[in-house]
């Protein structure tokens, strides 16, 4: 019997071969193409394991897909770094007529790297206000102790 694990190690295989062999990936389309790999499930309960299956793989295919989605300027996974940068990942989201798309960077168009350096941008300004505000908050918060 497989683990949880063993099937996110598997989506996220997927998605990462995927992006190295610089294929798109439809976020959407990711879940019916993994569960049309595995249509051998049989018997009485057979609907209720296949609807528990398409909620865990939705679910882990969105959270693999979404190591991707610019949430900070720091990113952890070296797995997803393009090889010879520090910052910039082998893929990133778009969003494409109205689906959100995992591109690898080397197929994405020159307008999409730009939103995504703006959208940068805007974040690193919104973490510089937020760390002042911060400090003045620890500022203000020690002088009040003093008085």
């Amino acid at each position: 019997m497989r683990s949880r694990a063993d099937v996110t190690r598997e989506i996220r295989k997927i998605v990462t071969d995927r992006i190295n062999d610089g294929q798109t990936i439809r976020a959407e389309w990711l879940t019916t193409e993994i569960l049309a790999t595995k249509s051998q499930i049989e018997g009485d309960d057979a609907d209720f394991y296949i609807a528990c299956a398409i909620d865990f793989i939705k679910d882990t295919a969105k959270d693999c897909i979404g190591l991707y989605a610019t949430k900070s300027a720091v990113v952890s996974d070296a797995q997803i770094i393009m090889p010879g940068f520090d910052h910039m990942q082998r893929a990133y989201t778009v969003s494409r007529d109205g689906e959100i798309i995992l591109v690898p960077v080397h197929l994405l168009s020159d307008e999409e790297i730009e939103a995504r350096a703006i959208e940068l941008e805007a974040m690193a300004r919104g973490c510089i206000a937020h760390a002042k505000e911060l400090r003045a908050y620890g500022r203000g918060r020690v002088e009040s102790d003093v008085a």
